[in-house]
């Protein structure tokens, strides 16, 4: 099995905290999002398995990173999808089904493969019960590929799937307009050989259709053709959620699950005066003082905590806050709170926040 990571894109929807880091590098109960789904990968799959990540924003920080950490158990590649204009001085991808296509353009995954299936995960997408399940699912099945989903409220910003009594896939749109399904595909695909062939088949040539600056190539209409060429494929639905961290909410969610399932030190040095409700992650060197932090809080490293009461937040390395009252929030690294009592806050990398005044 080869495995193809898409991790170019910018994350708009997470900035400011994107500004000067991919979103994949936010930090979650003390790891950032990819060091959990690089640890989830190491348990599914054997040392030397073949990962080809698709890059492109803050292309030279995935690499150096992934590279230090993973280049001694996977056999890592990467290649860049370049961008195809900006929008807002915001640069855009060509999305999803391109970065797919790459795997093949590059010689990862040649015409004439014959001995490798494919598992893609999505870098912004954390499921709390790994990939092993998914995968140990898919080799004990007859299917040609397996493709993880949720159940949502909100169906129509998501491709959704329909299924027969068999669980087998009958139908697949992408963010339809009107109902389909409340079966949404949630980032976790794996399909055999002949299945990944006729994929990267429909993806070469739907790249060659020009689309406008502010469209993607979506992965959905693939799949969907595989469908509609009688492929077995069937889903799986983990046990717990698929947290999607490009979004602010969903991320404060992913933070406290996460923190539920951890293993977490509950000795603190540096804490005086203060009170630690879990579970909450304290990172290296982290000083609190007359303050009340939890729960669910993820504290990272170099962090000062003073006069404080924090809940349901995640606070990035090397920050300081003095007289913050604050849940639901999110603060940046190397950054600078004094008096505020606000909840639901986003702070980008080195802020600087100091109020003469309380806000609510």
């Amino acid at each position: 099995m080869k495995v193809v990571c898409p991790i170019a894109g910018v994350g708009k929807r997470l900035q400011p905290f994107t500004f000067t880091k991919p979103k994949a590098f936010l930090k979650v109960a003390g790891k950032t999002v990819i060091d959990h789904a690089m640890e989830m990968l190491k348990e599914t799959f054997p040392k030397g398995t073949d990962v080809l990540f698709v890059v492109g924003y803050k292309k030279d920080m995935i690499i150096k990173h992934i590279t230090e950490i993973y280049g001694d158990y996977f056999s890592l590649k990467f290649e860049e999808q370049e961008q195809r204009g900006t929008i807002d001085d915001v640069p855009i991808f060509p999305g999803l089904g391109h970065a797919i296509c790459i795997a093949r353009e590059c010689g990862f995954l040649p015409e004439d493969n014959s001995t490798h299936g494919l598992f893609v995960f999505l870098s912004d997408r954390l499921p709390i019960d790994g990939f092993k399940g998914i995968h140990e699912s898919f080799e004990a099945s007859n299917f040609d590929g397996i493709i993880s989903v949720s159940i949502v409220d909100h169906p129509e910003h998501y491709g959704v799937v329909k299924v027969d009594e068999n669980n087998q896939i009958t139908l697949m749109v992408e963010k339809p307009k009107e109902f389909v399904s409340n079966i949404v595909i949630s980032g976790i695909y794996e399909f055999n050989v002949k299945a990944t062939n006729e994929i990267l088949d429909y993806l070469q040539e739907m790249v060659k259709n020009p689309i406008p600056e502010d469209q993607e190539y979506q992965f959905t209409p693939a799949l969907q053709n595989l469908v509609e060429k009688n492929y077995h494929i069937t889903t799986y639905q983990m046990k717990s959620e698929i947290i999607d961290i490009g979004r602010p909410e969903s991320f404060i969610a992913g933070n406290k699950f996460f923190l539920e399932k951890a293993k977490l030190n509950t000795e603190f040095h540096q804490i005086e005066n203060s009170h630690i409700i879990q579970p909450t992650y304290i990172g290296k060197s982290v000083t609190v003082k007359n303050s009340i932090v939890g729960p669910f809080v993820s504290v990272g490293d170099n962090v000062e905590i003073n006069s404080s009461i924090i809940q349901n937040s995640a606070i990035g390395d090397s920050s300081s806050l003095t007289r913050v009252i604050t849940s639901d929030s999110i603060i940046g690294d190397g950054c600078h709170l004094e008096d505020i009592i606000k909840a639901h806050i986003t702070v980008g990398d080195r802020s600087v926040i100091a109020s003469g005044r309380n806000s609510d």
